[in-house]
């Protein structure tokens, strides 16, 4: 992939990082809360949105792998996942019912991650194996950058207007940059495989995913992890307040130490990862989060929360890098986009049930969110063997 087309595919992270850190970690939580929810339905959240995006994602990916002419089909993905996803944001602003944010919540999320699906089909086509690690971490990179001044532009308008309309701000910068790749993504390289219809390019997907235990073993791998990250993810502004100790009113600035470090976790990864083997740089990471979720549950008071935020946001950012470059790596070809969309379906639920039993057991009496933990600490721990069993230097078949 050259820098024209790197930098312009990156643009996608730069636009949709300030929707992860300020819609989903930041602002929704606290107006579900205050909405009359509790901890249960914040971690809810993510399995609703899975049940209504269950179909779609592959399907999006499938038009992609399918058309005749791929580019033209990716872009316009793209370009209609940013305008739905955008109205769905500006609708968030303006309604504060449980049912409008929750129906909101589910259409931005679906708008996100087909753009996802389609923006990764391309990193998995266009970029060469030995470079992978360091192109999504660039990527990690400029997302992290983007949080940064969407996140931080939110948090200046939310001091000085209010918070509907700095969440109407993350629509506007999530448009701003979002519709650049959508419009200038380079044509591929590489050809496309196209499949006789939609339908069976769909079929074609379960043979490949039966005779590849690598694939397999991937998809379940980093199903898991991605459930503890998005744990995390969905509980971040509560943890700052009530685990962390932040005072609500200064929850945002928890975010500043956070972006830094990511961008450093993402580029430090993603190159030890094509130097190293992105399996073995990945394992390393998930020490690091196990080891962190026991240092929470039991020490926390012992060290600033400032320091667990720089440990949370470097190993966030190689997450990141590296749960993309490991899958983009071992996808056969011309399945770029129905494997990403596959991705993207197991995600969504995978990212769900973490979050819904950690919301379930910090709401049960004589618990807390600090305790409720063990739920991402389990997640993770399950990830390592499957990761073991991945081959990024070589498909593993289990038959002709």
């Amino acid at each position: 992939m050259n820098r024209t087309a790197k930098l312009i595919w990156a643009l996608y992270d730069f636009a949709t990082t300030p929707v992860a850190f300020a819609i989903n970690s930041m602002y929704l939580p606290l107006l579900i809360i205050a909405a009359g929810g509790d901890y249960g339905l914040v971690g809810l959240l993510p399995i609703i949105t899975g049940a209504i995006a269950v179909f779609w994602t592959p399907l999006a990916g499938d038009l992609i792998d399918s058309s005749r002419n791929r580019e033209q089909v990716r872009h316009r993905v793209i370009l209609a996942s940013v305008a739905v996803a955008c109205g769905s944001i500006i609708g968030m602003a303006l309604l504060d019912t449980l049912p409008a944010l929750i129906l909101l919540f589910g259409m931005m999320s679906i708008g996100v991650h087909t753009g996802w699906t389609a923006i990764n089909s391309f990193l998995a086509s266009e970029t060469s194996h030995d470079e992978l690690g360091s192109v999504s971490g660039f990527g990690t990179i400029f997302g992290y950058l983007g949080g940064g001044f969407g996140a931080g532009g939110a948090v200046l308008i939310e001091h000085f207007v209010g918070m509907g309309p700095a969440v109407i701000f993350i629509a506007i910068f999530l448009f701003t940059f979002g519709i650049i790749p959508g419009l200038f993504l380079p044509e591929s390289e590489n050809p496309s495989v196209r499949s006789q219809s939609l339908l069976q390019g769909l079929r074609d997907l379960a043979p490949v995913i039966r005779k590849n235990r690598t694939l397999k073993a991937c998809l379940i791998a980093s199903i898991l992890w991605t459930d503890a990250l998005s744990t995390v993810m969905t509980f971040a502004s509560l943890l700052a307040v009530n685990v962390l100790g932040i005072p609500e009113q200064n929850t945002s600035l928890y975010l500043a130490p956070v972006l830094p470090a990511a961008i450093l976790g993402g580029y430090i990864h993603g190159n030890a990862g094509d130097r190293y083997g992105l399996v073995n740089i990945m394992f390393l990471n998930l020490i690091l989060w196990a080891s962190g979720y026991v240092f929470i549950i039991y020490f926390v008071e012992l060290v600033p929360s400032i320091v667990i935020s720089l440990i949370a946001g470097f190993a966030l950012g190689g997450t990141v890098s590296l749960t993309r470059a490991i899958y983009a790596k071992i996808l056969p070809p011309g399945f770029e986009g129905r494997l990403f969309g596959l991705a993207a379906m197991f995600f969504f639920f995978g990212g769900s049930i973490g979050p819904l039993l950690t919301g379930i057991i910090a709401d049960l009496p004589g618990m807390n969110l600090r305790y409720a933990l063990i739920v991402p600490y389990t997640f993770t721990m399950f990830s390592m063997p499957f990761l073991l069993l991945v081959r990024e230097n070589g498909v593993v078949f289990e038959g002709p």
